[in-house]
């Protein structure tokens, strides 16, 4: 059996980290203090499949790449500390699918970090009521990472994500070719009738 990977759960407050993080852990967590800092992030362990099993590490809640408080600067350090002991190797961003144009930046900072990286989208059924559509296959071609609709809550979408988990931890997964020119058609948009 190969070592556990570390896969940090990021995202804007309130989009679902912690339900996930309870949802692939069963609970099982601690929770540790950053040293000087009075904000903490809980760990626990998960079995992804028979043969990979991963230290889960839910982050504080954050908007930006560019921390303005004690819990943002705890995702910084986590993220771009090399050395770090927490150091992810893959990075599991939750987003918002009802707010989803406001979670893209942060989503595109994570990306260009050059990390493995899958995107849980969360709150669909929201999104829905709200009348809006996404193109998961299209956000997943333009962004070039998994992109998985999920409600942790109800434990839908979690044994996708976990084969997107595995097809990235053992480097399997290639997104579908771009296409030649970015039209945006995957944004989300307000159905009509």
């Amino acid at each position: 059996m190969k070592a556990p990977i570390n896969i940090a759960l990021v995202g804007n407050p309130n989009s679902g980290k912690s339900s996930l993080f309870n949802a692939l852990t069963g609970l099982n967590q601690k929770v540790s203090n950053f040293p000087g800092v009075t904000v903490d992030k809980k760990t626990g362990s998960a079995r992804i499949t028979p043969t990979l099993e991963a230290n889960i590490i839910d982050l504080p809640g954050t908007y930006s790449l560019y921390p303005k408080s004690a819990d943002e600067y705890v995702t910084y350090d986590v993220l771009l500390q090399p050395d770090g002991s927490d150091r992810p190797d893959m990075v599991l961003i939750i987003a918002d699918a009802s707010n989803l144009k406001r979670n893209l930046l942060f989503c595109s900072q994570i990306i260009d970090l050059k990390m493995p990286v899958i995107i849980g989208l969360t709150m669909m059924d929201l999104a829905k009521k709200k009348g809006i559509e996404i193109d998961l296959a299209g956000l997943e071609r333009e962004l070039g990472v998994p992109v998985v609709a999920i409600n942790p809550r109800k434990n839908k979408g979690l044994q996708q994500l976990k084969k997107n988990i595995e097809l990235v931890a053992q480097e399997k997964f290639h997104s579908p070719p771009a296409s030649s020119s970015i039209t945006g058609n995957w944004l989300p948009r307000l159905s009509t009738g």
